[in-house]
C-alpha cells in the first residue's frame, strides 16, 4: 500500500452529485488533506501522474470514496475521442487504488 502524500493535489469525482462535494471535502480535511489542494474534475483536463483521485462510489448512491493514484495517463487516445467518452479526458488516465473511506 502506498504512503499517502496529504499535500498533494486531489481531484475530486461526484459524477454530477455536486451535493456530495462538501461532505467529501469534510472527510478528507479530518484525515489530514489540504483544503486548498481539493479540486473539483474537469472532463476538459486530468490530474498529473502521482496526484490523487477522489471518487464517490458507486456514482449513483455514494456510499465510500475510493481514493486512488494518478499513475499514467495514455496520450494515445486523441480528443475527439476522449471527448466522446463520458469521462472526458479521464478516460486516459490510469489508476491505482489505495484507500475507501465510507461517506457519512
Amino acid at each position: 500500500m502506498s504512503t499517502i502524500d496529504y499535500g498533494k493535489a486531489v481531484h475530486l469525482i461526484v459524477h454530477g452529485q455536486r451535493d456530495l462535494i462538501d461532505s467529501i471535502r469534510h472527510k478528507l480535511t479530518s484525515l489530514g488533506f489540504a483544503d486548498n489542494k481539493l479540486i473539483p474534475a474537469s472532463l476538459q483536463k486530468t490530474g498529473n501522474i502521482g496526484e490523487y483521485v477522489a471518487m464517490a462510489w458507486p456514482p449513483m448512491h455514494a456510499t465510500e470514496i475510493i481514493i486512488s493514484e494518478i499513475t499514467g495517463i495514455n496520450q494515445a487516445i486523441n480528443q475527439a475521442e476522449a471527448k466522446d467518452n463520458v469521462m472526458g479526458a479521464w478516460s486516459n488516465v490510469s489508476q491505482k487504488e489505495i484507500s475507501r473511506i465510507p461517506l457519512p
